[in-house]
């Protein structure tokens, strides 16, 4: 087997050729919150320090010009033990790596390839899902999420969800949080102060948060794994067919995953833990918020107590997801060969409107 820094540096070639080829998925916007998160990562930053401007200006730069020289490169195979391995095979990646690294590859939003390489912490099996449960990143390309599902496996990504949790401080500390967000703080015993203040006494307090919290991540992954309501085929057409239906389309599978009986908010319902849920209202945005706008007044009975709220709201949410996604089916499979503008419109009218949406 080849040297472990070699097969670092071959996940590393791929990220960026991942990157290469896919930053123009991302808005501008969007591209730079990845960016700023990137260079934080790549350079070791904790969470609190600030970035020099003019650095990191000088680190995009050398990005652009690496990203160029890189367009319209496939993803290569990794070279492994004189054989070489699809990248997308991670088993067989897996197979040839000490067993404290964790190897991650998939595709993600626009089927852009995502690849990380991490040290494995622990690895459990969890209603017959396969948890690996990974701690510091080594390598990661600009797509980097808390929690992946691929197969039978659940990768839970600490130091990315710690990484979350430390942009919603940021987000409290601009005065951008909503109410449900500095609730959540302080319901783990984090008061605004404190969040506030920053340093490593906050940081002890997001590795705890972010240890209490994880249960959510991974019964979010278990849901949408076992949510057998529609074939895997049919979000994928649904997804392919404009980036408008993809987004849609995202946040439907999301709160299906989110209400299975199964997933999230089951599983915070049965810790009855009222930070989880002020963690998870904050979350809500886009599609997903509008989709399900009755989770806001089950969180303020449950904070009076009233559980049975939130379990009568995600399944009223559920019953108008499952039909919406009926709604798409038809209007999709009578669109033919007509454009993404024909396509909006239909989603509009028959779809968006009569749900109050406004998008």
């Amino acid at each position: 087997m080849r040297e472990t820094g070699d097969v670092e540096e071959q996940v590393r070639l791929n990220c960026e050729i991942s990157n290469a080829n896919f930053w123009g998925i991302y808005s501008i916007c969007g591209l730079l919150m990845r960016l700023r998160s990137l260079y934080r990562f790549e350079h070791s930053m904790k969470p609190w320090e600030r970035i020099d401007s003019a650095g990191l200006m000088e680190w995009i730069g050398a990005k652009e010009r690496l990203w160029q020289s890189l367009r319209g490169r496939e993803i290569e195979p990794l070279r492994i033990g004189g054989r070489a391995i699809d990248a997308f095979d991670v088993a067989e990646v897996e197979r040839h790596l000490p067993a404290k690294l964790c190897y991650g590859a998939g595709y993600a939003t626009a089927m852009k390839p995502s690849f990380f390489l991490g040290e494995l912490a622990e690895r459990r099996v969890e209603q017959g899902f396969a948890v690996y449960v990974v701690e510091r990143e080594r390598v990661r390309d600009l797509l980097a999420v808390p929690a992946m599902q691929q197969g039978r496996r659940i990768y839970l990504r600490m130091q990315v969800f710690r990484e979350y949790l430390w942009d919603k401080v940021e987000e409290l500390r601009m005065g951008g949080a909503s109410q449900a967000l500095r609730e959540a703080f302080a319901h783990c015993g984090v008061p605004e102060e404190q969040l506030r203040s920053g340093g490593e006494e906050l940081a002890q307090a997001v590795e705890r948060i972010a240890r209490e919290e994880s249960y959510t991540l991974i019964a979010h992954e278990l849901g949408e794994a076992l949510e057998d309501e529609f074939p895997e085929e049919l979000w994928h057409e649904l997804a392919s067919r404009s980036p408008f239906l993809e987004r849609l389309v995202r946040g439907l599978r999301d709160i299906l995953a989110d209400t299975h009986e199964r997933g999230m908010l089951s599983a915070i319902v049965a810790r009855q833990r009222i930070a989880s849920l002020a963690f998870y209202v904050a979350s809500l945005s886009g599609f997903r918020r509008e989709l399900f706008p009755e989770v806001r007044e089950a969180y303020e009975e449950a904070k009076r107590g009233r559980w049975g709220a939130v379990e009568e709201a995600a399944r009223r949410a559920r019953e108008r997801v499952l039909g919406s996604i009926r709604t798409l089916q038809e209007i999709t499979s009578s669109a033919g060969d007509r454009d993404e503008l024909w396509l909006r419109r239909r989603v509009q009218k028959e779809l968006l409107q009569p749900l109050g949406i406004n998008l």
